[in-house]
């Protein structure tokens, strides 16, 4: 199989940790390849909880539900892959893209990386399933002022980022992201002809 470079949209509560998770079990068990999973909600929380002045600061802005500069997601992502991918793994991104500069910054990424093969699955739910699903998760993030702050950022600033990708010839799987998770990782695998 060769490497797989795909990012994730989809607004919070959409499921796209699950969906990663289930892509990144998939792949472990059909290559042997690695899998680099660049998760930049589980980077911020990270850098949130090492108690520096960037932590303090990026705890400020995310636990409000506000978007993080886009600097601070292009650095994370960067080094990660700059101090973890040889190229011969698979990358899976989710989180990423919030923004012009970010997206920018990750396409020219790949580029550099010789990935000019990244695909863009974006996972479609209603903003009334995300909250449910979000309130029921039980992150102190999660309250449904912020939620529904996150949900406006994500239609004024995320969804654009698909039009960006695609003048930039990404290929853009649209998924349903309503049903249960088997089938919508069923509907991925398909869509990017993984089975």
């Amino acid at each position: 199989m060769k490497p797989v470079t795909l990012l994730f949209f989809g607004s919070q509560g959409a499921g796209k940790g699950t969906q990663v998770q289930m892509l990144v079990d998939y792949l472990k068990s059909k290559s042997d390849r690695k899998v680099i999973r660049i998760d930049m909600g589980h980077e911020l929380r990270s850098l949130r909880d090492t108690g520096t002045y960037a932590g303090k600061l990026t705890g400020e802005i995310i636990d409000n539900g506000i978007r993080i500069y886009d600097f601070m997601a292009i650095y994370l992502q960067t080094k990660l892959l700059v101090d973890n991918f040889t190229g011969e793994e698979h990358i899976i991104a989710d989180g990423l893209a919030r923004g012009d500069d970010q997206t920018r910054g990750f396409d020219d990424m790949m580029q550099f990386f010789k990935r000019d093969d990244l695909q863009v699955v974006n996972l479609v739910i209603s903003d009334d399933t995300a909250v449910k699903r979000l309130i029921g998760r039980g992150r102190n993030d999660d309250t449904e002022e912020g939620i529904r702050r996150r949900l406006a950022w994500t239609k004024t600033d995320v969804l654009p980022q698909l039009e960006l990708l695609k003048s930039r010839c990404r290929t853009i799987h649209e998924i349903d992201g309503e049903p249960d998770v088997t089938t919508i990782h069923r509907n991925i695998l398909s869509a990017l002809k993984l089975t």
